[in-house]
């Protein structure tokens, strides 16, 4: 599960541009949003981590080790008073951690372990929902452009799911690719943070239920 997990996060550049182009149009690509910079005042920066928190344990307590986890950081940024710490996690620990993390996952794939039914399943359902996943996203946001009178670039809806920050940056890459002056990347990153977030505690309520 999780060499297909990370084989997902290295294909979105190849999967999600495919998915894409094949439910829009070249009109739709090109549509632009205009982007409206507003404050946010701080105390909302350290409320948004507390009470995330709070509501995804109560909706689902199993993915609070990891919700906790990615709030804890937001609020180590945002607090404005743990610079040092917020900036090793930033920084040297994150490359630590993916270093580990990388070869904890370079031990499994050995033929016997991971050439095996069990897995090539897992991949192939994980991939085919990968692709609905962005699918759905699009064909969401054409449908509330039926019912908005400033249309929504349909890209933006594939953004929404749990690979943080690459699909934002490849929804950009894509209007960049339609039209050089086509800036989308801020609507891209609040839908994919939406879906990081939304995908930890869905994936926690499938455990919860399959687990009990």
């Amino acid at each position: 599960i999780t060499v297909a997990a990370y084989s997902y996060m290295a294909l979105v550049p190849i999967i999600q541009p495919m998915a894409i182009k094949a439910v829009t149009t070249k009109h739709e690509r090109r549509i632009r949003m205009t982007y409206k910079a507003e404050g946010v005042s701080k105390t909302t920066k350290i409320l948004f981590p507390i009470i995330i928190t709070i509501i995804a344990g109560f909706i689902a307590p199993i993915s609070l080790p990891l919700v906790g986890f990615l709030m804890f950081g937001n609020l180590l940024r945002e607090c404005g008073v743990l610079d040092r710490l917020s900036n090793t996690a930033q920084n040297e620990l994150v490359n630590i951690v993916s270093i580990l993390l990388g070869l904890t996952i370079s031990v499994k794939l050995q033929a016997d372990q991971f050439l095996n039914i069990q897995t090539l399943m897992i991949i192939a359902f994980g991939l085919f929902a990968f692709i609905m996943d962005s699918v759905g996203g699009v064909l969401f946001a054409k449908l509330l452009n039926l019912f908005r009178k400033d249309k929504i670039n349909p890209m933006i809806g594939a953004a929404g799911i749990s690979a943080f920050p690459m699909s934002s940056r490849v929804i950009q890459k894509m209007a960049t690719d339609e039209d050089p002056q086509n800036f989308v990347l801020m609507y891209a990153v609040g839908a994919n943070v939406s879906g990081q977030i939304g995908s930890v505690i869905a994936g926690g309520l499938l455990l919860s239920f399959f687990g009990a």
